[in-house]
């Protein structure tokens, strides 16, 4: 069975359609281990439905965000927890990171903070005063 259905992923275009610029995605993982969680971090349960999410995201706006899958077997630091799928503009360092496998209101979360790195005012102080007028930097 998938994880996303076709009613879902049609709801899913919909919503990325209306991105503004292109996203990053990077997901870390390691092979799939289903239901079974093995010893010392071998495997991984929830791996392959990470996978399958962040590819139905990608897949719903293929023209905005690229997805690139990195096995962390291949990596030198070990200590990384997976799976891992961070968000970033292109190029940039991402400093948006989801830990384990978003599911339930997790999923509108990551469609937001999408949609957030999509857009070019982004969240950074230097345009907070173009988004909100009001607001003043006070130093102190």
């Amino acid at each position: 069975m998938a994880l996303i259905d076709e009613g879902t992923m049609t709801k899913l275009r919909e919503r990325l359609a209306g991105l503004e610029g292109p996203v990053e995605l990077r997901l870390d993982l390691k092979p799939d281990s289903g239901r079974l969680i093995l010893p010392g971090g071998l495997g991984c349960p929830t791996c392959g439905q990470a996978e399958e999410l962040a590819r139905a995201v990608a897949d719903a706006a293929p023209e905005r965000v690229t997805l690139s899958v990195i096995d962390v077997r291949e990596q030198p630091d070990e200590g990384m927890e997976v799976p891992t799928l961070t968000i970033a503009p292109p190029g940039e360092e991402p400093r948006i990171a989801f830990q384990g496998l978003p599911s339930g209101y997790e999923v509108a979360t990551l469609l937001d903070a999408i949609e957030r790195v999509s857009s070019k005012g982004g969240a950074s102080l230097q345009n907070l005063p173009s988004v909100c007028p009001s607001w003043r930097q006070t130093s102190r």
